[in-house]
């Protein structure tokens, strides 16, 4: 069972709710149906964080509800966030006492004129049990589903501490999106909904390592709207399942093959990420086996820099490695691009700080204790 669904609706954000949802515990607590309406604007269209601010609510029902229901369910720790180039990190704490961690990323367009883009990179889960042998995020233990709420409110919280309009969202945090893919479901459905924050499908993104049964559920049940980006990190099984556990259960053969019925069927585009790691899986003979698996579904290829973490004695490639990689896979006619790894010098891995605070954390409660 899914743990988020355990808890009660009382200790669920009200930001994870839909309309029928808003309109039952309205008319529950014995006020006009239409109400609702008035909630959903402020939660989803003007974001706030208290119940004070719903100003065309009478205070009989903004007391009534607050009595009953929370409004928000994180807690924002660190106010100081550490800060990178373009980089903001947020470090939350949930009801039931775990961290999570989101990004805020700000860009200016590839292009002159274009608007700079501002991203929130959110978690879905705590903890992940993929463990990829790079990722920090997978370090720490597993410990259950997000719910819808609190994902949206990542980014509601962002957006208000930040001062700024997002207007992308990536769900490549801590987390494997298709292994809560209900609750994300219902997340991905309150940010593209007209009720919602009406948020073009083309400016979201999910990360999955491939959970081969739920890809294409997830492109049918979204209509290929949502970008899929999918973790590759080596061409071979063996090395793989070294890098990515899941491939164990979830080998490339028949991630390769959901994915061709994505692209043939729903022809939708994919788009393979692949993180660099010096003498693991940047050779030149990597690159063509890449190109080999990406060329038939005509997949993009997002390059991503290693990015280090003291756990880890691996390494980055020099930037001639890289750029030989790319290289090769540019000769066999397949597309690539390197993504900037942004916060790099600030514990800017996916999960670090997350895991450096719970660490933190334990190490205190020790002392403590002798």
């Amino acid at each position: 069972m899914n743990p988020a669904k355990e808890r009660p609706l009382s200790r669920r954000s009200l930001y994870g709710l839909t309309p029928p949802e808003i309109e039952s515990l309205v008319v529950a607590s014995g006020f006009p149906k239409f109400r609702a309406s008035q909630i959903l604007d402020w939660l989803y269209k003007k974001n706030v964080l208290s119940w004070n601010e719903m100003k065309n609510l009478p205070k009989e029902v903004r007391h009534a509800l607050a009595s009953n229901y929370s409004l928000t369910v994180l807690e924002r720790c660190e106010p100081g966030e550490t800060q990178g180039e373009g980089t903001c990190k947020y470090l939350f704490r949930t009801l039931d006492g775990h961290f999570l961690e989101s990004v805020l990323i700000s860009s200016r367009g590839e292009s002159v004129g274009q608007r700079e883009r501002e991203t929130v990179c959110v978690s879905t889960q705590l903890g992940c049990p993929v463990k990829c042998a790079f990722c920090a995020s997978g370090k720490g233990d597993f410990i259950r589903n997000l719910a819808a709420g609190e994902i949206i409110e990542q980014i509601v919280q962002i957006s208000a501490k930040s001062d700024r309009r997002i207007t992308n969202v990536v769900f490549m945090g801590m987390g494997e999106p298709l292994e809560n893919f209900e609750e994300v479901m219902k997340a991905l459905d309150i940010l593209t909904a007209q009720w919602g924050f009406e948020m073009g499908g083309r400016k979201i993104t999910l990360s999955t390592c491939g959970v081969t049964d739920r890809i294409y559920e997830f492109v049918r049940r979204t209509e290929g709207r949502i970008r899929l980006s999918v973790s590759l990190h080596s061409p071979e099984d063996e090395s793989r399942s070294r890098l990515v556990p899941y491939n164990r259960k979830y080998p490339l053969r028949e991630l390769l093959a959901e994915l061709e019925k994505v692209h043939r069927t729903l022809k939708r585009d994919i788009t393979f990420e692949y993180t660099l790691i010096e003498g693991v899986n940047d050779s030149a003979e990597d690159a063509k086996k890449v190109a080999q698996l990406a060329k038939p579904l005509r997949a993009k290829i997002n390059l991503i820099p290693y990015n280090p973490i003291r756990e880890i004695v691996w390494k980055t490639p020099s930037e001639k490695q890289m750029n030989l990689f790319r290289e090769t896979l540019e000769k066999a006619g397949v597309r690539s691009t390197f993504r900037k790894t942004a916060g790099r010098e600030v514990d800017g891995a996916c999960g670090q700080l997350r895991l450096d605070r719970s660490i933190r954390r334990q190490a205190t409660r020790h002392k403590d204790i002798r």
